[in-house]
């Protein structure tokens, strides 16, 4: 089963190089006035003419779906709650169908930018999902490509991972985890990193988290932040937490850093600060 559709138009932009001509008004109920506006051209002043280069604007959208049948199916036996029940003639089982792969794009062209998006959902022997979003222009700060992967795996239990990325002139980012599952053990992870970076803000964050249950109930986590700011002022952050359960005992342990330096009129100020605790708790 498959649909596609397709949009173009072109869009002529010449009434904007018109100028305009505002005379000078008194608001209402009051002694305010605005001032005169004369020949103030839309497509000059407002950098619409940098922004888009020509007032001769076209596009193109595209949208195509797609799904293709699995060959796979679920049985279910019949009758399911009274095996010795006999009926008519009937049909044993209830075949249904087993969900097919979903497939999606979406294109569309301007002038200024291109955007592109691909969505797909595979039921084979794993279920894998899977997205794409990226776009193209002469602007870089509209340059984008955002991309995620999520796969859950049935064999010998459970396992669920997913990956995300993101890329930017401004932002960047990745995220990893997986959980799994199984009849004697639990598992996760998670990893998550970013980085900022303008000419406000220049940043970077990391945050790690893992957790089992293979000998003992165990969590670790721990974070890490550093900014510097258009200025004098930086610092850093810095936390982990680890933590271990049995029915007998309990046990946690969390320590903290940071430090901060910067100045304000011409007066300089800096700062650290550091914390450690821990706790344990034995039943016996």
């Amino acid at each position: 089963i498959e649909a596609h559709i397709g949009i173009n138009g072109e869009a002529n932009l010449d009434f904007l190089n018109i100028p305009l001509t505002i005379p000078e008004m008194t608001v209402p109920y009051t002694t305010l006035t605005t001032p005169q506006v004369k020949d103030f051209s839309l497509w000059e002043k407002t950098g619409l003419k940098d922004f888009l280069k020509t007032t001769k604007q076209s596009f193109d959208l595209s949208v195509k779906a797609q799904y293709k049948k699995n060959k796979d199916e679920h049985i279910i036996p019949i009758p399911f709650y009274a095996k010795d029940f006999q009926v008519l003639s009937t049909p044993n089982y209830i075949f249904i169908p087993a969900m097919g792969n979903i497939t999606y794009d979406f294109s569309c062209k301007s002038g200024i930018i291109t955007l592109n998006t691909n969505v797909g959902l595979y039921n084979q022997s794993d279920i894998v999902a899977y997205f794409l979003t990226s776009s193209s222009s002469l602007t870089d700060a509209l340059q984008y490509k955002l991309e995620g992967t999520s796969s859950l795996t049935r064999k010998r239990g459970l396992k669920l991972a997913t990956a995300l990325s993101l890329s930017n002139k401004f932002v960047e980012g990745n995220h990893d985890s997986t959980f799994s599952l199984t009849k004697k053990n639990m598992e996760a992870s998670v990893t998550t990193s970013a980085e900022v970076h303008n000419p406000i803000l220049r940043m970077k964050f990391k945050q790690e988290l893992n957790g089992n249950t293979k000998s003992k109930p165990t969590v670790s986590s721990s974070i890490e932040l550093i900014y510097d700011l258009n200025s004098t002022a930086t610092g850093t952050i810095n936390h982990k937490l680890n933590l271990e359960s049995l029915t007998s005992y309990f046990y946690i342990e969390s320590s903290t850093k940071g430090d901060i330096k910067g100045s304000v009129l011409s007066l300089e100020y800096s700062g650290t600060i550091a914390s450690e605790a821990s706790t344990y708790l034995n039943s016996k």
